[in-house]
């Protein structure tokens, strides 16, 4: 487990800690995953990535895309375009104190998850918010690009857990896009992105 830099990423943890004990992996008996082969994440020494890249690493990533973006590199919150007035995009940490009561009623919620969003949670750096007030239309997608920048080999399997809460007011509207993307020339790395949204 990762260092909580608030009180509410601390409490994620701990509870996903008590689910982690309680659920077991997954099997192909289990509908999700009859087709998934889970051996590879078993049988690997699974190892967090806990810091975020060095800056000079993140002038080398470019998500290609015409709607306004965030950029997550190994579970990090590195980059986020301008957006319209009313709605928050970034880390938990920097939200303002009437959303923060607000976003805080869903950052560990969704009990029963499965060992995934346990695994999440428990390895989450931080929470990136996506906050969009009551009435708001937000008129062009959020495009969320992960990034695996940070790899492993054989049996040392290294997993980045980004977690993303999108909280939609009463009549609010927001289209989300998700891609995920290996850094360019890490082609022989293995990379595990256990993201949560």
């Amino acid at each position: 487990s990762l260092p909580s830099p608030s009180s509410l990423l601390q409490k994620l943890r701990e509870t996903s800690s008590e689910s982690i004990l309680s659920t077991p992996w997954p099997s192909r008996r289990d509908e999700p995953f009859r087709f998934t082969d889970l051996s590879i994440l078993r049988n690997s020494q699974i190892i967090p990535i806990s810091h975020p890249p060095h800056p000079s690493r993140i002038s080398a990533i470019n998500l290609h895309t015409q709607f306004p973006h965030l950029t997550i590199v190994d579970g990090h919150l590195v980059q986020s375009s301008e957006f319209q007035k009313g709605v928050y995009v970034g880390s938990l940490s920097g939200l303002a104190p009437d959303i923060t009561e607000r976003v805080s009623e869903f950052v560990g919620g969704f009990d029963g998850g499965d060992l995934f969003w346990s695994i999440n949670g428990i390895g989450a750096p931080d929470v990136t918010v996506v906050y969009v007030p009551e009435g708001c239309r937000v008129e062009s997608p959020i495009h969320l690009g992960y990034f695996a920048m940070e790899g492993g080999s054989g049996e040392r399997m290294k997993v980045s857990n980004p977690r993303v809460v999108v909280v939609v007011e009463k009549g609010g509207e927001v289209d989300i896009i998700e891609e995920f993307s290996a850094i360019e020339g890490n082609d022989d790395q293995c990379y595990w992105t256990n993201s949560a949204l």
